[in-house]
């Protein structure tokens, strides 16, 4: 077909070389963020970053000309933005507040029609007439967090939304969701609201389909466990849906398909607990496995125009795919494309109303996502737009999976990325990267682009990723194996992996420092305390020194479940606590040590590193300290992270 031809000319363009990359194009963020098709097609919206800052700009599809746009005031920046009908955009702000250098989201939603006209702020605490000068508020001030429900089909006026209350508390509003939930009916031209109904249940979120009715509702109580309901229509009483549909409470119901007769469901299958998709008939009772077996979780669906899901993405490795049982016009494209496209990893994010139009995303270890737009009749796909433009993926390092089995009779899978030139060379030396979490959804490696890897690669690094016990991805008996072993057979696989590594030849085995982020700091410190000898240096970003101060300093506990969370995957034994603390270890650490704190860090606060610091220093044993003042859980600022990863190179320069 001839349109492969031209994907495959994307990939020829421009010739491979082995310069050193600058490290700015490792340390910005990406430019064009994510597209949305408008329901004709005739118009796309476009996140984009400039300057450091995310605009929106609205595209004429057919000449790809900028027809209106949006330029946040201040540092904020466009956090979200969907199509509502043909003329009208709702969109969302993260605000910059002096203190953060990371965007906020204020829960305020805008409306502005295509040509940029009738602009308005049709939601949230600032939405009140009264504040612009008008003697007439035809608007109500809310304090709380909306959430879109439904976008109302033949009503081109209203949308169906769910509002979160905020906390006062300390003269502070909170968004911590332990207030019940309200149904409401908003008017996307003049932001007037109806309420319809408040949800029986805090923490609970709701599902609506096409025309409004919302007929699902889940929550979690303090213990974490779920729950979730159903009822016929709007009129009826709420039911246990374990009791309606005879399910367990594993059983998660995430959304309706667009004739309302079916909802789809994620639940766990098998001895290892895999999650799929099941879908099940409202009118029976019945329900079936959407996707044939797999042997790790779906990660990511692909839906029908139905709005039913047909392809699942999964990473055993590399990105997988299982196919919806049945016939399936969207699953006979996607085959399509992930053959024209080498087997990378091929979404769907959009699609106008008639299904012909389609938004194709394509990304891979070594491309960091590429926009198309793909005709369903002529089966023919036009380049759009290539986000971190400024990265020809054939200067990057592949990530190679693999695997190994622990003595304990576990296989454990992660990724090997090679410098790109490592053969030319003697064995490179490693970098030893770990994840953070963990326990919860997404926090596991993937194969795809990462930025750090990649920086580290391009510098002439081994890097090795693990997905040890307790990641996300294997099911949740391989998570619940992590419980209560973060600074045990978690570290133990972690190091197991680094000297399956060097048993294996890919690297110099006396060139090793480890490196990561929240928990990945924590374990970057542990591995070292648990051998000592193996690690040459070790960096902890955003770390937790001390479990104990996960009870006493982080913000878990004050989350609804946070305590439950704490007891349930850290334990509460006192001895154990301080044994896995690598604070309480620096007598065994021989690695030179790099520490990375953000001070407004409220997850993981600063006090870890400080205390970690001083035990170092008292012991002769100082570490390299980089401090962000404004900084949260993770540097955000571009000049920040751009200092941020040199010292982080400097160090591993002067270390392996």
């Amino acid at each position: 077909m001839k349109w492969i031809a031209f994907i495959a000319l994307a990939f020829l363009s421009a010739s491979a070389s082995s310069t050193t990359l600058p490290l700015e194009y490792f340390t910005k963020h990406g430019d064009y963020l994510d597209l949305k098709l408008s329901p004709d097609g005739k118009h796309i919206a476009a996140r984009v970053r400039t300057e450091n800052r995310i605009v929106l700009a609205i595209l004429e599809t057919k000449t790809m000309k900028a027809v209106s746009g949006i330029r946040p005031p201040n540092n904020d920046i466009v956090h979200t933005v969907n199509w509502v009908n043909n003329e009208r955009l709702i969109f969302e702000y993260a605000e910059k507040f002096s203190q953060l250098d990371s965007p906020v989201p204020t829960g305020e939603l805008f409306a502005m029609n295509v040509d940029g006209s009738k602009r308005e702020l049709i939601y949230g605490f600032r939405a009140s007439d009264a504040q612009l000068g008008s003697r007439i508020s035809n608007k109500d001030n809310t304090y709380a967090t909306q959430e879109v429900l439904s976008y109302l089909e033949g009503d081109d006026d209203h949308i169906l939304i769910i509002e979160y209350p905020w906390q006062l508390i300390a003269m502070t509003y909170y968004d911590n969701r332990n207030k019940k939930p309200i149904i409401s009916k908003l008017n996307i031209y003049n932001g007037r609201k109806k309420k319809l109904e408040t949800l029986p249940h805090a923490h609970s979120y709701a599902l609506a389909n096409k025309f409004g009715d919302v007929n699902f509702m889940g929550w979690r109580d303090e213990n974490d466990k779920f729950y979730a309901a159903y009822r016929e229509n709007m009129e009826s009483p709420w039911q246990s849906f374990e009791n309606t549909f005879d399910f367990d409470d594993t059983y998660v119901p995430l959304g309706i398909s667009e004739d309302a007769k079916h909802v789809y469901l994620s639940g766990r299958t098998g001895e290892d607990r895999i999650a799929t998709l099941f879908k099940l008939s409202l009118e029976t009772g019945d329900y079936e496995k959407v996707y044939e077996d797999h042997s790790t979780d779906v990660e990511f669906s692909i839906f029908d125009k139905n709005s039913m899901p047909a392809v699942g993405i999964t990473y055993p490795g590399k990105s997988e795919y299982v196919y919806a049982k049945g016939d399936s016009r969207t699953a006979q494209i996607h085959k399509i494309l992930v053959d024209a496209f080498g087997n990378q990893t091929v979404r769907i994010p959009s699609r106008t109303q008639d299904g012909k139009t389609l938004l194709v995303h394509v990304s891979s270890d070594v491309n960091p996502g590429e926009y198309y737009l793909f005709d369903r009749d002529t089966l023919s796909a036009e380049f759009i737009w290539a986000n971190s433009s400024w990265i020809d993926p054939r200067t990057l390092s592949a990530m190679k999976p693999i695997s190994f089995e622990t003595d304990d009779g576990l296989t454990i899978n992660g990724y090997l990325t090679l410098p790109k030139f490592a053969e030319k060379q003697e064995k490179p030396p490693l970098v030893v990267m770990i994840h953070g979490g963990p326990h919860q959804p997404g926090t596991r490696d993937f194969w795809r682009y990462n930025s750090e890897t990649q920086l580290l690669a391009s510098r002439g690094y081994a890097v090795l990723q693990v997905n040890f016990r307790g990641s996300d991805g294997y099911g949740s008996k391989f998570i619940r194996k992590g419980y209560r072993e973060w600074g045990g057979k978690m570290i133990d696989d972690i190091n197991a992996a680094t000297r399956w590594t060097i048993d294996n030849g890919y690297v110099d085995g006396d060139k090793v420092c480890a490196y990561g982020a929240s928990y990945g700091g924590y374990a970057a410190l542990m591995a070292v305390v648990r051998e000592p000898d193996m690690y040459k240096c070790t960096v902890g970003y955003v770390g937790i020194y001390d479990l104990t101060y996960m009870f006493t300093e982080s913000d878990i506990p004050s989350i609804w479940g946070g305590k439950s969370y704490l007891k349930r995957v850290l334990g509460d034994d006192e001895a154990q606590l301080r044994d896995y603390s690598p604070i309480n270890h620096v007598n065994k650490i021989k690695a030179n040590v790099m520490l990375i704190h953000g001070s407004k860090d409220k997850r993981v606060p600063e006090i870890n590193s400080e205390a970690l610091a001083d035990r170092l220093t008292a012991a002769g044993k100082a570490p390299v300290y980089l401090q962000y003042r404004q900084a949260g859980h993770g540097v955000y600022d571009e000049e920040n992270r751009a200092e941020l990863y040199q010292g982080l190179l400097d160090f591993l320069g002067e270390n392996i």
